[in-house]
């Protein structure tokens, strides 16, 4: 399944994303969860999805607690949304970490503009760059004992503030133009058709995943039928 073509990842992405927000019952949305961890599990590892799964429980062990406390306010619905937003991000890690060139010729397949495939393309592989870069920040800043404690990041946050942002803001920058140089020699900016390195298929067995995405689609909507937003 690490094969598996990157339009269909993107339609379980589609499916998950718009399940969430419309599902209301409790029993639909531990069903989307064991569903998009097996998918996602088998397509990049389990233990990629381990930390998100770790947090689903941490957050709902904590509204079982708060649920019915009137002091936290809007607290308990904040979590169930969270909650939510997990699965969807789960249901993103393998359009995330599928290679750019062949995310790119999948977009291009499907007929999608080329400025927003881009845009989608570069954002998908900067944004862990910017976290790489603010943990390359932490290890010298704690090399040089800067905000190694507790005490101190809360003393002197202004300058723990302006020691971090301002190399990120300058290592990001240099990224970006990086990227950008990257992009203007691989030919983005050129017009016309042009022939990708990835070769854009749809196998057998891709169409059988997606024919059992939209089984386990139609088996998640008919709990929610039946349960009819049991909370």
């Amino acid at each position: 399944m690490k094969n598996t073509d990157i339009r269909v990842r993107m339609v379980a992405l589609l499916i998950t994303s718009v399940g969430v927000l419309i599902i209301k019952s409790e029993y639909a949305v531990y069903l989307s969860l064991l569903v998009v961890t097996i998918w996602t599990g088998f397509i990049l590892g389990f233990k990629k999805v381990v930390p998100q799964i770790v947090l689903f429980v941490t957050l709902e062990i904590a509204l079982f607690f708060i649920k019915d406390v009137r002091a936290v306010g809007n607290l308990p619905l904040l979590l169930v949304y969270l909650r939510r937003l997990i699965i969807a991000v789960i249901a993103a890690y393998p359009v995330a970490k599928a290679p750019t060139g062949k995310l790119i010729a999948s977009l291009d397949k499907l007929k999608v503009p080329r400025t927003f495939t881009i845009s989608l393309a570069v954002l998908l592989r900067f944004l862990p760059t910017v976290g790489m870069e603010y943990s390359a920040i932490r290890r010298a800043q704690r090399y040089r004992e800067i905000g190694t404690s507790l005490r101190t990041a809360i003393t002197r946050l202004p300058q723990l503030f302006e020691y971090t942002i301002v190399p990120l803001l300058i290592r990001t920058t240099k990224v970006a133009d990086e990227l950008t140089a990257s992009a203007e020699v691989r030919g983005m900016k050129l017009k016309g058709d042009y022939n990708p390195y990835y070769e854009v298929k749809m196998r057998t067995s891709d169409w059988f995943l997606l024919a059992a995405l939209i089984l386990c689609a139609t088996g998640i909507c008919y709990v929610e039928y039946i349960c009819g937003g049991v909370m």
